[in-house]
Order: structure tokens, then sequence, then C-alpha cells
């Protein structure tokens, strides 16, 4: 016995059971676009939310290293003042010449006829100093304050000179002291400047270069 279905449907309302592939491939890949936009979204806004609390943690770190870095900035500051002022000081001190020694052999070698009367150990030309003296008036010594400004000169300029003024019985004596300046492994140069006889004696004024020890 056969069973026959009858549609009595008109033909346009006849798709009973058939399925629109192609609808439900562009809802299907509708629907994936969808999800992968949203996928993305989400993975952003995690990554937003990990990068948003891991600068609020640094900025944190920095906020509480702050002080330490101040106080290592400190420490490099003054740690650079000490060693310009130990570089200074190093300079200062090469300098140096004990003068304690040099006026005792300076009076070692004076005869006992002779007397000092004044002494000046400065950093001055010694053609100036000389002309100066036989002009009768005293050397002009380095202005540190504009000179060395202008010239480049060391504000602690080692001493060159060392003017002896003083009186003597006889000439002679006079000669004798130069020669015993000369002998003392101060000077390298030893002039008689000035020379003039008083009630006293004579009265002299020598002028005796510092070896420079480089």
């Amino acid at each position: 016995m056969y069973l026959y279905k009858v549609n009595l449907l008109p033909p346009r309302l006849q798709r009973e059971g058939v399925i629109d592939i192609r609808r439900l491939i562009a809802a299907a890949g509708a629907v994936l676009g969808a999800a992968v936009i949203l996928g993305c979204y989400v993975i952003f806004l995690i990554n937003f939310t990990v990068i948003k609390t891991e600068l609020t943690e640094t900025k944190a770190q920095l906020a509480s290293l702050a002080p330490v870095t101040a106080r290592v900035e400190g420490i490099t500051r003054e740690r650079t003042e000490i060693e310009e002022t130990i570089k200074e000081l190093d300079g200062i001190t090469s300098k140096h010449i004990a003068w304690s020694s040099l006026l005792y052999d300076l009076g070692s070698a004076a005869p006992a006829d002779l007397w000092l009367t004044g002494l000046d150990i400065s950093n001055k030309d010694a053609a100036a100093g000389e002309q100066a003296a036989n002009q009768g008036t005293a050397a002009p010594a380095l202005n540190r304050s504009s000179d060395n400004s202008r010239q480049g000169a060391d504000l602690y300029a080692r001493p060159n000179l060392v003017t002896c003024k003083g009186l003597a019985r006889t000439m002679p004596s006079i000669g004798i002291f130069m020669n015993n300046l000369l002998a003392l492994p101060y000077f390298e140069d030893v002039k008689l400047v000035k020379v003039n006889s008083v009630n006293e004696g004579v009265e002299f004024e020598i002028i005796a270069r510092i070896k420079d020890k480089g």
C-alpha cells in the first residue's frame, strides 16, 4: 500500500525541510566575526588593566626610591667637591717651601756685622723688582684679584723672590752675605739692587731668586 504526501501550498511556500546553506554560512560568519572582535576587546581590556597596574606599582617604587636617589646624588656631589679640594690642596702642598728652614739659614748666612731690617717673600718678576728697586720704589706685587684673572696666573702661585733689606758695617760683608746666599740650596740667582751709605754703615737691598722645583 503506498502513501502519498500531497502539499497543497503554493510553490513559493513549498520549501519545508529545505536548509538555506548560504544564509547559514553568512550567519555563522557574522557570529564568528563578532566573537573574534569581542575576544580581542576582552584581551585588550585585560592587557590594559595589567599595564595600568604595573605602571601604578612602578610609580610607587619610584616614589619610594626618590629619597635614596637624592642621597646618592648628594654623596656624588660631596665626593666631587672633596676630590677637587684634595687636588687643590695637593697643588698648594707641592709648591710649599719650608720657610722656617729658609729663614734660619738666612740668619746663619749673615756675617756678624750685618743685620737684616726687612724681608719680603713674594711672587714677582725679577726684572720688574730690580727696576723698581733702582728707582727707589717697592717692586709691584702681582694683583691676584685682577692680574691673575687676566693673565691666567695661579691663585696660589709659588713665591719666586726673596727681597732682603739690611745694614752692614762694610761693603765686603754684603759680598760675603751674597755669596753665602748663593751657596744655599734655595736660590739660583742673587743680585744687589740697592746700596747706600748711612751713618750706621751701608744700607743695602738684595733680591734672591728661588729655584724652580718644577
